[in-house]
């Protein structure tokens, strides 16, 4: 047996608890993975609610980083003792709250040699999630303007400093109150009148300033990492030709109609519109489609040892258990967190 974080019943975060959990074996094809550091997400806390489908109990988390402990059959690109992080999109024995997860390799990559484990731990989800954004579907060229929304986020803050290394050095970014602001500007090196405030502010409004500092053209590429009303911003702040990258899916009933070209600020404008769902060729495919995650996580690799990009600021809430992931959840929840939330097993 080994210890984890067990969601015993969708709700609010009392429902976590520290129990014991079956020793995952690894299977042909699979690995498993002393857990060292774990990252918290967002979708975390909408699976604890109820809000993704999935079984109960459960132990939540999808970002580890550790030590490979044990090899299925067939594994050749990976040994015991090797220091790696993973994504548990795919197959898996559980979550990230635990000691210990077995996962496909195609999931698995060693991780950077001038990283902790605890920096490790953050690259997967939001790594990934803003590679695919940026790197592969925004196509973006150096001299365009680009607005992020959520940058003071865990995947905005990725976005951003994908952006930077592709050339990009006019970049907007959304900011809720002081502590966004500080860290936009002096983490992520945005400048001051850059930023676009939302507290108290219409989409129209933001729409004026975004207007006014592009000289009436709007943006190249707009990202959405948060939904909703600045999803409807992202349309609106697009110009001719221009691109918006969503990771947010909407609610049924969402009102904003995109698709006429009489009503909607962005089929006027010939515009285009990408999905990224991370997780969707683990969900919906199979291993001749996981390859991709492993080129992606290589890939940030290099450029996180080469100097290519920042990491997020990360928060260190300390040791496993479930007060600490009740903790994670909670400032996630109430959207108090900046960059990336992340715990130590062991």
């Amino acid at each position: 047996m080994m210890k984890a974080v067990v969601l015993d019943a969708f709700g609010g975060v009392e429902n976590l608890h520290w129990r014991d959990w079956v020793m995952p074996e690894p299977g042909e094809g699979e690995i498993r993975i002393e857990i060292k550091g774990i990252a918290v997400n967002p979708v975390d806390y909408k699976m604890r609610k109820g809000l993704i489908p999935g079984e109960l109990p459960a132990v939540l988390g999808r970002d580890v980083s550790g030590i490979v402990d044990a090899i299925g059959a067939g594994i050749t690109q990976f040994q015991e003792g090797d220091e790696v992080f993973a994504v548990l999109f795919g197959p898996k024995s559980n979550g990230a709250y635990a000691e210990y997860v077995t996962t496909s390799a195609h999931f698995v990559c060693k991780k950077p040699s001038n990283l902790s484990f605890i920096e490790a731990s953050i690259l997967g989800v939001a790594g990934i999630t803003a590679y695919d954004a940026v790197i592969k579907k925004a196509q973006i060229q150096p001299e365009d303007t680009a607005l992020v929304v959520g940058g003071s986020g865990g995947v905005g803050s990725f976005a951003i400093s994908f952006l930077k290394h592709l050339g990009v050095s006019r970049i907007f970014a959304t900011t809720g109150g002081d502590k966004s602001k500080e860290y936009l500007v002096q983490k992520l090196k945005l400048p001051e009148d850059h930023l676009v405030s939302y507290t108290d502010r219409s989409v129209d409004e933001m729409m004026g300033q975004i207007k006014t500092a592009t000289n009436g053209k709007g943006v190249d590429i707009a990202f959405d990492f948060v939904g909703g009303e600045m999803k409807k911003l992202c349309f609106n702040a697009a110009g001719f030709d221009g691109r918006v990258v969503s990771v947010v899916e909407e609610p049924p009933g969402f009102d904003f109609d995109i698709w006429r070209a009489d009503t909607s600020p962005f089929f006027a404008k010939s515009g285009t519109y990408h999905f990224v769902a991370a997780s969707a060729r683990a969900r919906n495919g199979g291993p001749d489609e996981w390859a991709v995650y492993g080129d992606m996580m290589c890939d940030i690799v290099r450029l996180v040892e080469a100097g290519g990009i920042d990491l997020p600021e990360i928060t260190n809430l300390g040791g496993l258990s479930a007060e600490t992931i009740r903790e994670a959840h909670t400032l996630l929840e109430t959207g108090q967190a900046k960059g990336k939330l992340a715990l130590t097993v062991g």
